[in-house]
């Protein structure tokens, strides 16, 4: 495939996957919920979307385009690794894929940590219910720091475009996955843990207790908590008790479009950060 067809196609395949997994995902929210939803749906549903709309543009559509751009301009011009040894794009996806999850969970562990950016990423964890909604749960600020991670790495690496826009799809499904109420075969979930950020490990990391949100922080992929300590686990009954959100952020107004957009002075001003160093006290059980 050429580069300047895969940099045009990138925008519609991103919608197409987006819609796809939401569709998939709602149906399988409806015939195997993990948990009972407590709050009115329609309500989170409408303000996790409006708060969505524009970070979800910053962080699928525009940085797919670019780094898709930024792959078929590595190409040309012969920059970086894989290039250099002629590597093709299953082999430049994984090499994209560790290597930004690997920035990934570092900065999401920065996130938790800084006073300055906790009170931005404390808006995706205010959800005090869980589903594919809460994947656009999101400050719009917040894309604006992360996203760049994997420019980096496509410019270090030298991936094809066409490994970069399989990456960002890749992305995006798991997103909505990972955050999807769904309650998985326990044998496939036993697997599938190791190798992708299931539902019920992602679950964990929205805990309202701290101790559980510093912990599973990996955005796509579970290997860099496995590697540093900081997977965990509950088992099915407490996932299905266990309090969601922040123990600030709990009363419905709070999720209203407006305040979530200004929460960020409220949580500076009322939270510590969660910081990473309590992650090793965690008393959950380490993943088995």
């Amino acid at each position: 495939m050429e580069s300047e067809l895969v940099v045009e196609s990138s925008a519609s395949l991103v919608y197409t996957t987006t819609f796809a997994i939401f569709a998939v995902a709602l149906v399988a929210e409806g015939l195997a919920p993990a948990r009972e939803t407590a709050g009115n749906i329609a309500w989170r549903w409408a303000n996790n979307f409006s708060l969505g709309l524009v970070s979800w543009y910053t962080s699928a559509v525009a940085s797919t385009l670019f780094l898709v751009w930024l792959a078929g301009w590595t190409e040309v011009h012969q920059v970086g690794l894989l290039d250099k040894l002629g590597a093709g794009p299953v082999l430049g996806f994984l090499a994209l894929l560790t290597l930004t999850q690997f920035l990934s969970y570092w900065v999401h562990r920065v996130f938790h940590a800084w006073r300055w950016l906790w009170p931005l990423h404390a808006i995706h964890h205010s959800d005090t219910d869980m589903d594919a909604s809460t994947t656009y749960r999101h400050h719009p600020l917040e894309p604006l720091i992360s996203m760049p991670l994997a420019a980096p790495a496509v410019l270090a690496l030298g991936v094809s475009p066409e490994a970069a826009l399989a990456y960002r799809l890749f992305d995006i499904g798991i997103q909505v996955f990972s955050h999807s109420n769904i309650s998985l075969p326990a044998p496939l979930e036993r697997v599938l843990r190791y190798l992708v950020l299931t539902p019920d490990f992602h679950r964990v990391h929205h805990c309202a207790e701290a101790r559980y949100t510093n912990s599973n922080y990996g955005s796509l992929v579970p290997w860099f908590d496995y590697l540093f300590g900081t997977a965990r686990h509950r088992g099915a009954g407490e996932q299905r008790s266990m309090a969601l959100g922040l123990e600030y952020l709990r009363e419905p107004g709070d999720s209203r479009i407006d305040r979530l957009l200004l929460a960020p002075v409220k949580v500076f001003r009322l939270a510590a950060p969660r910081r990473t160093d309590a992650a090793p006290l965690v008393e959950g059980r380490p993943l088995a």
